[in-house]
Formats: C-alpha cells, sequence, structure tokens
C-alpha cells in the first residue's frame, strides 16, 4: 500500500508541475498539427535572395559589357592618336630631311650662320643628320658653346651648358 501511495504522489506530482518549454510543442502547432520544418520557413527568404543575387549577377554582366564596350572605343581612339602622331612625325622628318639638304648644299660659313638662328632642338636635328664633313665644316664655323649645346641635344643628353 505504501508503493502504492508513493507510485500516485510521483504520478500526481509529475501531472500537476509544469512541464518544461524545451519538451513543450511549439506553440504555433497546433495540436495534431505537423510542425513545419524550418527549411520551408527559411524558403521564401532563400529564393527572393537568390533572385536578388541573379538580378545583381545580370547588372555586373551589363556593367562589364559596358565597361569592354569602351575600353574597346578608347583603344581604337587610342590607335587613331597614334597613329596620326606618326604621320606627323614622317611628316616632320621630311621636312627636316629637305632642311637637310639645303644646309648641306651650302657653305659652312652660310650653314653655320643660318643654324646659328635656329633654335638648339632644329638646329641639332639639322646637324644630326648632316653628312659628318659638311656638319664638321659647318660646325668648325659656329660658336663654341653654341656647338657644345647642340652637341649634347643630338646625342640625347638635354641642354647641360649654359648659353650666352
Amino acid at each position: 500500500m505504501r508503493a502504492n501511495r508513493a507510485a500516485t504522489a510521483i504520478l500526481l506530482a509529475a501531472l500537476l508541475c509544469p512541464v518544461p518549454t524545451s519538451v513543450a510543442a511549439p506553440p504555433s502547432v497546433e495540436p495534431g498539427e505537423r510542425p513545419i520544418p524550418v527549411q520551408t520557413k527559411r524558403a521564401p527568404d532563400l529564393a527572393e535572395r537568390e533572385r536578388a543575387l541573379k538580378a545583381e549577377e545580370e547588372r555586373l554582366l551589363a556593367l562589364r559589357k559596358e565597361v569592354d564596350m569602351k575600353i574597346a572605343k578608347y583603344e581604337k581612339l587610342l590607335g587613331q592618336a597614334e597613329e596620326k602622331q606618326k604621320r606627323k612625325q614622317e611628316e616632320k622628318d621630311v621636312k627636316v630631311d629637305q632642311l637637310v639638304k639645303l644646309f648641306e648644299g651650302m657653305s659652312p660659313e652660310g650653314a653655320a650662320a643660318r643654324l646659328a638662328a635656329l633654335d638648339d632642338g632644329m638646329a641639332a636635328a639639322i646637324l644630326g643628320r648632316m653628312k659628318s664633313r659638311k656638319a664638321s665644316a659647318a660646325m668648325s664655323v659656329m660658336d663654341p658653346k653654341r656647338v657644345a649645346v647642340i652637341a649634347m641635344k643630338i646625342v640625347g643628353r638635354g641642354n647641360n651648358f649654359p648659353a650666352e
């Protein structure tokens, strides 16, 4: 009998005590209903994130296409500018070659006087293309300091000597 009373007391205590929440069914679930798995609750959020990622990917692809088109456009413009600069340089070279022929036909004194009137860069361009014998004859008549400046320009070292 005592055993019966103890069992009854335990049973009564179990029925009267509150059930811990970790053991109880979730409040959103009605008795007899199945709980919705967590994955299906997240499905709309995941689908929305996936749509957003796809939209962002499409936007980035469109931007990349636009950037690639601009790069191609600017590379084409750069090529055209380089070609134009090359043509101008070739035209300048032809004109300098014509001047070289004119200066080579002059007497050394006449060539020196006319070279002295030109700026250092142009004088260097002309003397640098003249035949050695003709250039040396003209340079021998010119001011030595001016010849030094022009010679430095010819070898690509710039203006290291002060001109008087």
